[in-house]
């Protein structure tokens, strides 16, 4: 089933690799290339596993990468309730092989 967004989410997709490894979180959370200021509009984080949503986070606070320069991060924690869950965004990326996807942003 495809990814039907609410108009009021502002989501980052973000797609961590093919398989899941032990920490989703850390991997969703850290180390990408993103504006900073518009990463802070963002409610949620969607980790993305072969198309398909794995995890949804709410991002709490954004801020630059200490250990990455010219990566953000951000803090939040996981909404396991989340409609998002295993839907599909193979249709909001298309042929893009950026890692990151803006959808009401």
């Amino acid at each position: 089933m495809e990814l039907q967004p609410l108009e009021t989410d502002k989501i980052i997709c973000v797609k961590v690799g093919k398989v899941a490894r032990e920490n989703l979180y850390e991997m969703t959370r850290k180390y990408w290339v993103v504006k900073l200021e518009r990463a802070k509009k963002a409610t949620h984080v969607l980790a993305i596993i072969k198309g398909v949503v794995e995890a949804v986070y709410i991002p709490i606070e954004w801020k630059h990468s200490k250990e990455r320069i010219g990566r953000c991060e951000f803090i939040g924690y996981e909404d396991l309730n989340s409609d998002y869950i295993g839907k599909s965004v193979i249709d909001f990326y298309g042929k893009s092989q950026n890692p990151i996807k803006y959808i009401n942003l």
